[in-house]
């Protein structure tokens, strides 16, 4: 391709690129609408600019490796820009968004389209350069349509920086997240600080920068006691095979079948018999198959035979116990085991005030057909909330704060309903706390002894079953 063809064709992107975008979000959307941007808008907006201008500076000079480098590179980064602002809210409700949209679509999703364009188009000059670049013809030469380009960039540079200096400020004022509409008021002008990173919360996860419970060793919660009611009696303990090698951290008892499911946090499900002296099936889940599951944490019955199995993460599994059923036939699905189980479903548990949080119990409620989980705390999203899920569709019925007597949230390890109460495991101070489904309450408290690291809780026959997660020595206690 010759190179005035190459110079005209990159003039013309220049301009379409700074007039439209970048004009019409400027002038008509600021200016004349009053749409004031967020710290992420000028971010994506001096990407485009510095993709406008280095457009220019190839028609200037030619089609050199050193400015398509340069063009790529702003472009990935106004890219992810836009996916970074997307991420924000893109995911909301249908007709969800934030600032003004066009044609239906929101400023922050046309980001990614402009620089998805951008690079396609650089793509394709590349492409039709056939063995290598043209070079400049005539460094002298400036055509009508070259100085029109700079001449539209020098209009909108200008109008953005007179936005840009007055709305938001110079240094060292930075932007609003959720900006006050344009004004040249002074009264009603804000400039912000409030957007500057804090070293103690940089992280490259942003919001999902929590650490992942390791329940093996598990953080002392100071404060999360309750007022206790007389004590639980300790009943009796038993041992679980040896064969049970990782540490336990969910249990659950189906009284019709007269068994016993225990997860293990190694991705281990173990189906054992009523007296739990004897594995009856095992099996290994793969968890980098299809949906990640890591880090098994829960386990409910939700018919004779069959549990659903969650990891911290709220990914599940559903599980059914199965005489008949066969390895061989699930070799995608598990990593090692035996006969006897077979997979019936594997997805996530979608939450809205649970979502910056892991969990470490599941229970079923069998009045309401519902799988309930409760929240682990967290410093940077310290939350108490229950949610529980349908049996039908597997999505979100509701979700509610717990309300916690206690000073701080409990680690709550393990849950077990039955009726209109839920008993919720707190690991840290040894005790069972007795909620009220109805109301999200907690309204006693039962203390037991002679458990190391209390994983998981059940209810059998009226006794409370309390798993103890150790390496190789896992056990189960009962008490009432």
């Amino acid at each position: 391709m010759k190179e005035s063809t190459v110079n005209q064709i990159v003039s013309l992107a220049a301009m379409a690129l700074i007039a439209l975008p970048v004009g019409i979000a400027c002038i008509i959307l600021g200016y004349g609408l009053g749409d004031t941007p967020c710290i992420l808008c000028w971010q994506e907006r001096t990407a485009m600019v510095l993709v406008a201008l280095i457009a220019i500076f190839i028609t200037r000079y030619g089609l050199k490796p050193k400015y398509l480098g340069a063009l790529i590179l702003a472009s990935v980064y106004g890219l992810w820009a836009g996916y970074r602002h997307s991420s924000n809210h893109i995911l909301k409700d249908i007709g969800q968004g934030f600032g003004p949209a066009i044609f239906g679509v929101h400023t922050y999703v046309w980001v990614m389209v402009v620089f998805l364009v951008i690079l396609l188009f650089a793509a394709v000059l590349l492409m039709l350069q056939g063995d290598k670049l043209s070079e400049k013809e005539d460094k002298n030469s400036w055509t009508l349509l070259n100085r029109s380009t700079v001449m539209v960039f020098l209009v909108v540079i200008g109008f953005n920086i007179v936005q840009a200096f007055s709305q938001t400020g110079p240094f060292p004022f930075i932007g609003q997240s959720d900006p006050y509409r344009m004004t040249f008021d002074s009264d009603k002008i804000v400039w912000s600080t409030a957007n500057w990173p804090k070293l103690s919360s940089l992280s490259a996860r942003g919001s999902y920068a929590i650490e992942r419970p390791d329940f093996a060793n598990m953080a002392e919660v100071e404060g999360s006691e309750v007022s206790n009611q007389p004590s639980l009696n300790a009943l009796r303990t038993q041992k679980l095979p040896t064969e049970i090698t990782g540490v336990a951290t969910g249990i659950s008892y189906s009284a019709n079948s007269d068994i016993y499911a225990v997860v293990t946090s190694d991705n281990w499900v173990h189906f054992l018999n009523g007296k739990l002296d004897k594995v009856l099936a095992s099996v290994m889940i793969d968890g980098a198959f299809s949906v990640e599951i890591s880090n098994l944490t829960g386990v409910a019955f939700d018919g004779d035979n069959s549990v659903l199995v969650t990891a911290d993460h709220k990914s599940y599994v559903r599980l059914e116990y199965d005489p008949l059923a066969k390895i061989s036939d699930s070799y995608y699905l598990f990593m090692d085991g035996t006969d006897g189980v077979k997979e019936l479903k594997r997805s996530r548990f979608s939450t809205v005030r649970a979502k910056y949080n892991y969990i470490g119990s599941l229970g079923w409620d069998a009045a309401t057909q519902e799988y309930v989980t409760v929240t682990l705390p967290a410093k940077v999203r310290n939350n108490f909330v229950i949610s529980r899920f349908s049996n039908q569709d597997f999505e979100l019925n509701s979700e509610a704060k717990i309300i916690n007597p206690a000073e701080t949230f409990p680690m709550v390890t393990g849950l077990a309903i039955e009726q209109d109460k839920a008993y919720l495991l707190n690991h840290s101070a040894k005790q069972v706390l007795e909620m009220t489904m109805a109301t999200n309450s907690i309204d006693a408290a039962y203390s037991f002894d002679g458990v190391s690291n209390p994983q998981g809780l059940a209810l059998v026959n009226g006794e409370f079953a309390v798993l103890n997660g150790a390496q190789g020595q896992n056990s189960v206690s009962f008490f009432k």
